[in-house]
């Protein structure tokens, strides 16, 4: 019977890809939609499969938490509807609604387990509770994030589309880890579509109080997953506009508000002891620290002050820019990323000699690697385990290697293959 439903909605999602009008105006062909679709479906299934494979871990890990803890949620769904929606808003840390970034008694982090368990809940009154079904629904939910970021970046170089698609549907841990039903495809999603929104509402001057409405409720609902990504990116979006409406040249804009938030995010706790954001990125270190792990990198202690955070910075930047190093590979997922990490860089240097015109001229490049760039750096200070950062950093090489893939001088025969017919 789950084959039997597995294959009935994978027809049904393939026919209804390419007529969706926001994906057929990405550009691609019905056939390369289908592709890719059936491919990310399939990535999903490994992911899946992947965390059965080790012992034990088919109860441990984040993704099958998440299906057994949303079957129960369906069942609950069906018996007490009105509960199944008032439960989620219950605290059972007295109201204490603090303690936005910890992982200890805080109903944000707990928060993180119901989003994704109420999603999955919802899945399965479709599936009648089948993981792999599931994942047909978690592909199509996500995979809409991909074709934003391609629609903008289809609008920068109209003449490179098929680099444009492989660049950032097809580096393996993106593929890979966005693709498992988890946080991080979600997470992508939004904030692509968020920027696809404001890009496009930029360039049209149609930015007013709706399109910014819309941005702030998908700002919102990656806010209750990842509440730091929301904090990176919203400054992103201040110097985006302020470069765009007052800059001619935009790095000014970003440089400045760069420095701006950098400097309130020292500076809060002299407003409210509270609002003390560089401890609350310290205890969120020692947190992971206690998890220990296989993969565990020893890690410089981080202080509450701007030398030790700058101090850490080359460490942290080591970490999520270029570990796993090809010599200390730990399973065959390793050994993937350290080739791909190492690709990307041999493509960096490539790029350094061949590029025809700098990516960072427009507006929405600068964001996207500022974002990136302060994520992987945050990601770098707090987490110590190599397995967790290969998933946290997956989910940037898109937004990073995309703009630099579309500016290279390839060799002719290289833009004739990749020409898109």
């Amino acid at each position: 019977m789950t084959y039997f439903i597995f294959g009935i909605y994978l027809l049904f999602f393939c026919w209804l890809i390419p007529r969706i009008p926001f994906i057929q105006k990405s550009g691609l062909k019905p056939s390369w939609l289908i592709a890719l679709f059936i491919l990310k479906i399939l990535a999903g299934i490994a992911y899946g499969v992947f965390y059965t494979s080790i012992p034990d871990y088919k109860v441990k890990a984040d993704t099958w938490k998440f299906f057994y803890d949303g079957c129960r949620e369906t069942n609950f769904l069906f018996s007490d509807p009105l509960g199944y929606l008032s439960k989620t808003f219950e605290n059972p840390y007295q109201r204490d609604y603090r303690h936005f970034f910890s992982d200890v008694n805080s109903y944000w982090s707990d928060l993180k387990h119901i989003y994704m368990v109420k999603i999955v809940s919802v899945f399965n009154v479709f599936s009648g509770s089948r993981y792999y079904v599931n994942v047909i629904f978690y592909s199509f939910l996500t995979f809409f994030g991909p074709v934003a970021l391609l629609r903008i970046m289809k609008d920068l170089y109209p003449e490179k589309l098929k680099l444009l698609t492989i660049s950032i549907f097809l580096f393996p841990s993106f593929l890979f880890w966005s693709s498992g039903i988890h946080k991080d495809g979600i997470v992508f999603s939004l904030l692509t579509l968020a920027a696809y929104l404001f890009y496009f509402a930029l360039k049209n001057k149609k930015l007013g109080p709706g399109k910014l409405f819309q941005i702030a409720i998908l700002l919102a609902f990656i806010f209750l997953v990842r509440n730091h990504v929301v904090l990176a990116a919203v400054p992103g979006f201040i110097a985006w506009w302020i470069a765009e409406k007052y800059c001619s040249k935009k790095w000014v804009a970003f440089l400045a508000t760069t420095i701006f938030f950098t400097t309130l995010f020292f500076t809060t706790k002299y407003i409210h002891p509270k609002l003390d954001l560089p401890i609350s990125i310290v205890l969120r270190q020692k947190e992971f620290v206690k998890l220990g792990g296989s993969s565990f990198l020893p890690q410089r202690e981080l202080h509450a002050e701007f030398t030790s955070f700058l101090k850490n910075a080359p460490q942290a930047l080591n970490h999520t820019l270029v570990r796993p190093y090809i010599t200390e590979i730990l399973s065959p997922l390793y050994l993937i990323s350290a080739l791909e990490i190492l690709f990307i860089w041999l493509l960096v240097f490539f790029w350094f000699f061949r590029y025809t015109t700098s990516p960072y001229k427009d507006s929405v490049v600068v964001f996207l690697a500022l974002i990136s760039f302060t994520l992987l750096l945050l990601t770098g200070y707090i987490v110590p385990q190599l397995g967790a950062i290969v998933r946290y950093r997956s989910i940037f090489i898109p937004l990073l290697i995309t703009p630099i893939i579309a500016t290279i001088e390839w060799p002719k025969f290289i833009l004739r293959f990749f020409k898109y017919k």
